[in-house]
């Protein structure tokens, strides 16, 4: 399979995301360990993390009915200067106000990219390529993000304390995020839809986002009970620290964005509806075995191989999701469907946390294993009459 058949304009876009992604993958495992070291509470990074996500999911349907109404590109581009800045304000002011703020203007720019990217994507490229499109820039993203998280593993040889380490990587890696900023106003075109839809509610496509969003809630709903704290249940069950959970997710974020060329040639030998049930039962399998690994190695090794399976279906989800949006509506269907993911990702964390902290290891797999079963079943009953043309 060749991603030359992309339109050379939308590759460039796609492409062009790696230098953001470096420094948002270094942002989102750096932030949790450095604040603390520079003197601020754990309670008040939950506060920045919580504004964060709050802010992205409020702002995200706004900045997703100008998206379809007045186009893409401005929005794009303001949100990817926006993730700049947030990357590189940790390295030079440790205040909680300015990191708050930082925190608003990262929502802000996570709501702006929900309100575009996936949009401006299916806007470009025609549906035979569509597929490969949404791979590239799924297999982009996170195999730069991969590399940015495991950046935290090279500081002991830089001949400097940890602080300062991560004070140059905050600054270095938020000034080369501008390159993305400087490539989506080179190359993106300012493209409108040819019609736009009027009020709030996406009507013409509603059926189908209702429907992929119940399905994809329970998905979104299960993840939360385990997956953000994966990291916390290996130091549980098995006593290992971040050394080796740390480099065990950035591998995972790696060898996804490589895997992630296999899902165009899935989409045309399964079908999309077809290709994202099997890469989502197999991924559950793995899961529901993870709890039952005598060692860290092997519980790490069955992990990867979830992530892996799990997230090859996203670029087929949205593809599908794409193709069926019509489209003056993709970036309202693209950021209402992200919230109804996040909400309840974000309440279900806090179940799992308090089950870990009682000391139930095991039922947060099994819960989350009986979520995305029940989510696979829905789908394919939802669409399962659209697989032969899918």
């Amino acid at each position: 399979m060749s991603f030359g058949s992309i339109p050379r304009d939308t590759r460039n876009i796609v492409l062009g995301a790696g230098p953001l992604a470096v420094g948002l993958g270094f942002y989102q495992v750096a932030i949790a360990v450095f604040l603390p070291l520079e003197g601020i509470s754990v309670a008040r990074l939950g506060i920045l993390l919580t504004t964060f996500g709050l802010t992205s999911v409020s702002l995200s349907i706004p900045f997703a009915i100008l998206s379809d109404r007045h186009g893409r590109k401005t929005i794009m581009l303001v949100g990817s200067v926006l993730a700049a800045i947030i990357i590189l304000v940790p390295g030079i002011s440790s205040n909680f106000a300015v990191l708050e703020i930082s925190a608003v203007l990262g929502g802000t720019a996570d709501a702006m990219f929900l309100a575009t990217r996936n949009a401006y994507l299916a806007d470009t490229t025609a549906v035979e390529v569509r597929a490969e499109t949404f791979s590239l820039s799924f297999m982009t993203f996170t195999f730069a993000s991969g590399i940015g998280t495991f950046l935290p593993a090279f500081f002991p040889f830089f001949g400097i304390d940890l602080l300062t380490a991560h004070r140059v990587a905050f600054v270095t890696l938020g000034l080369f995020a501008l390159v993305t900023a400087f490539i989506v106003h080179k190359w993106a075109v300012n493209r409108k839809p040819t019609s736009s839809h009027k009020g709030i509610l996406p009507r013409k496509s509603l059926p189908i986002i209702m429907k992929f969003s119940a399905a994809n809630l329970l998905i979104g709903l299960g993840a939360g009970l385990i997956i953000p704290l994966v990291p916390t249940w290996f130091y549980l069950r098995f006593n290992v620290t971040d050394v080796f959970s740390g480099p065990l997710i950035a591998s995972s974020n790696i060898i996804m964005g490589l895997t992630a060329v296999g899902a165009p040639r899935i989409a045309k030998r399964l079908g999309l509806v077809n290709g994202i049930v099997m890469t989502q039962a197999m991924s559950t399998v793995f899961l529901l075995a993870i709890p039952l690994c005598p060692t860290a190695a092997v519980a790490g090794t069955l992990y990867v191989i979830r992530a892996v399976l799990m997230n090859m279906a996203s670029p087929l989800a949205d593809t599908f999701l794409m193709n069926k949006i019509a489209e003056d509506e993709r970036a309202i269907a693209s950021s209402f469907n992200a919230v109804l993911w996040n909400l309840p990702n974000a309440g279900s964390t806090v179940v799992g946390g308090s089950m870990l902290n009682g000391g139930n290891l095991s039922l947060p797999f099994y819960l989350c294993g009986t979520l995305y079963v029940t989510s696979i079943v829905l789908f394919y009953a939802l669409f399962q009459e659209r697989t032969r043309a899918n």
